[in-house]
């Protein structure tokens, strides 16, 4: 719900950061702590800023992945395999958003935000954990296949990205990297994609 209504300059505004967010998604994730608090300054509701800023962030998402498209060569079976919890993950996020009220959410927002801000905050270490794991570390000439708990984990993944998101690709890409694999820009591919699953079935879901 929107309180007021928005100016020209306003627009544009929400406009670049969105632009903005999209890129910074592509690359590590994190643009929903942009749009998110944009949306709230335009004073849109919590709930509905939340599922507006998942649906306009998802079509650069999806360009992101495109764009990584042939990097997923090689990793089809995980992208298959890791869609299904990501879709059922992004799906039961959503609904437990459509579930909340604007008070709760207010109640819950500076808590999600303050753990994203964390996962921001450690990303460096985190990428620097995941290079020295991969040159460091042997590894056999393919990835191991997705097991149970990994999928269950894109499955706690999926629905903290369906219901707010912000910083999911960091813990995908370690997670990754903990399974086996070693081309990073392979594990960014296959972080957009699974993305836009959960993101997607949120977008469609709101």
């Amino acid at each position: 719900m929107l309180l007021s209504q928005p100016t020209p300059s306003q627009l544009a505004a929400i406009a670049a950061v969105s632009a903005i967010s999209g890129a910074v998604n592509s690359i590590a994730g994190g643009g929903t702590l942009l749009t998110f608090p944009a949306l709230l300054g335009l004073g849109v509701t919590p709930v509905a800023a939340n599922a507006t800023s998942t649906v306009a962030l998802w079509p650069g998402s999806f360009a992101s992945m495109m764009g990584y498209r042939r990097e997923l060569q090689g990793a089809e079976r995980w992208a298959v395999k890791l869609a299904i919890p990501s879709l059922l993950g992004g799906l039961t996020g959503a609904a437990l958003l459509m579930a909340t009220s604007d008070e709760q959410f207010r109640a819950i927002v500076p808590w999600l935000v303050f753990g994203a801000t964390l996962l921001f905050a450690f990303q460096g270490k985190v990428m620097q954990w995941l290079r020295h794991y991969i040159t460091e570390v042997p590894h056999g000439p393919t990835p191991i296949e997705p097991t149970r708990a990994m999928m269950l984990g894109q499955y706690v993944v999926a629905i903290y990205g369906g219901y707010f998101g912000a910083g999911a690709g960091i813990v995908m890409l370690a997670a990754f990297g903990l399974m086996g694999m070693t081309n990073i820009h392979r594990m960014n591919g296959l972080k957009n994609f699974n993305g836009i699953c959960f993101n997607g079935i949120a977008a469609i879901t709101f």
